[in-house]
């Protein structure tokens, strides 16, 4: 298996096309920190070789800090009400083999997934990771950092 993936300030699979705005980025500046973005997507296309198809795979993303720690991509209530971090984001899927597949043909499932109101502490390098079926197939650096002030 392949991934292709992009950051992006939306996306949305449709049709299993996947529609984006604002794509193509890898940096985000905040005035301070702590910062808020208000809206990121991660999209991507798995492409599912013949071999594969008519399989059960389990895709997942998570972020990681330049040191290699899951950092939290947003927050959500457990069992008892209380806010427990998100680390990552992900499912199952199967793609078939239709009649008109062949042999040494792929797949291609496409995937995004939107992240509102992540929080930034400080400033750093980060990487989106998306793997399938625990084998990290795409990484993609994100760096934050803080707008330079003008002076006057």
């Amino acid at each position: 298996m392949r991934i292709d993936a992009f950051l992006a300030d939306s996306a949305e699979v449709v049709n299993g096309k996947i529609y984006s705005l604002g794509a193509g980025w890898n940096t985000i500046f905040v005035r301070q920190f702590p910062a808020a973005h208000r809206r990121l997507a991660v999209a991507a296309t798995v492409h599912v070789p013949f071999t594969a198809t008519n399989a059960s795979h389990q895709l997942e993303l998570k972020l990681l800090t330049e040191d290699g720690k899951e950092y939290p991509i947003g927050m959500r209530a457990d069992a008892e009400g209380k806010a427990q971090p998100v680390r990552g984001m992900g499912g199952e899927f199967t793609l078939g083999r239709p009649a008109h597949l062949v042999d040494g043909d792929e797949q291609v499932a496409c995937f995004a997934f939107t992240i509102d109101g992540i929080r930034f502490v400080q400033p750093g390098m980060f990487s989106w990771v998306i793997s399938v079926d625990g084998e990290e197939l795409g990484r993609l650096p994100m760096r934050v950092q803080q707008v330079q002030q003008q002076q006057q």
